[in-house]
């Protein structure tokens, strides 16, 4: 694992793995960038592996934000990332926080050091609206987002203490409401049940770390409050594309998934019968050979 610092002054963490074409991996919400090890199994020698941790998660959890905008930071930080190491033209994969970080980074500096993209399960408009009834949750988004804005109002005049000095009641409420969350990501039933239970004991360390607690609170607060409505961006990219849909996703319904096509003609959707929105790890042999393809066809 190495690290840069970033504008800021942040040190900012990723994983340099491999020789070859430069490739760059964005890991979403809770997803420690070391998730994405096993599937680059015998690819290492022709592609070097970029693997960022976003600032707030995995080994960057304790670097607290600096911009409101979460994926505003984000995107800044991928420019710096690119920056620091001269990659020259990368191939870059989001899977959902970070298909928005890509498609953020995307809206603020451009494709230019882009060669091809792969976009996972993200849809183009985060909240919905008027003409956008396709957004995070869905149908359900009405009524879990007043819930999350309470929520988050009750923990706010904790922000600065530890979590462990946080009252019990309102620790317990965060972590069901995580792992209500994580439930979106999946479809299949062993997977629901592994997010059900993902607020006890040592797994919920793994998957949210407190020591940067409040990073939980920005995210859903930057999801609610900030523009990520990417569709009047998309037009203006003019790589290849390939758009990894999970027709069973909750999280992101697949019918605006595949409405990506109307502002990049030029994207290839490829649809996974069965599969909900965390497609690595629900369908990972058809990933894996996504993967493969991607990187050979780009290339």
């Amino acid at each position: 694992m190495a690290w840069i610092r970033t504008r800021d002054g942040a040190h900012l963490h990723y994983f340099d793995v491999g020789k070859g074409q430069p490739v760059v991996l964005l890991h979403g919400f809770a997803m420690p960038s070391q998730l994405w090890l096993p599937f680059l199994s015998g690819l290492t020698g022709r592609y070097r592996f970029i693997l960022p941790s976003l600032r707030g998660f995995g080994a960057s959890h304790a670097i607290s934000l600096s911009q409101p905008s979460v994926l505003d930071q984000h995107a800044d930080d991928l420019d710096d990332l690119l920056a620091h190491l001269k990659l020259g033209p990368i191939l870059l994969g989001g899977l959902s926080m970070g298909a928005c970080t890509a498609l953020q980074y995307h809206r603020r500096h451009g494709f230019g050091q882009v060669r091809a993209y792969l976009h996972m399960d993200q849809a183009p408009c985060v909240t919905n609206q008027g003409d956008w009834q396709y957004g995070l949750l869905g149908n359900d988004q009405a009524t879990r987002l007043p819930q999350w804005q309470t929520l988050m109002t009750e923990l706010e005049p904790y922000r600065g203490l530890a979590f462990n000095r946080v009252p019990k009641p309102l620790q317990q409420h965060l972590w069901k409401t995580l792992s209500a969350f994580l439930q979106y990501a999946f479809h299949a039933g062993v997977m629901r049940q592994f997010s059900r239970v993902a607020h006890y004991g040592n797994l919920t360390g793994f998957l949210a770390p407190t020591v940067n607690w409040t990073i939980y609170l920005d995210v859903l607060q930057s999801y609610l409050r900030d523009n990520y409505d990417w569709r009047p961006s998309l037009p203006n990219i003019n790589i290849p594309m390939r758009v990894l849909v999970g027709m069973a996703s909750t999280m992101y319904p697949a019918t605006g998934q595949l409405m990506i096509r109307r502002w990049v003609p030029h994207a290839e959707i490829v649809p996974i019968a069965g599969c909900g929105h965390a497609i690595p790890f629900e369908a990972p042999r058809r990933f894996r050979a996504e993967l493969v393809d991607f990187l050979r066809t780009a290339a």
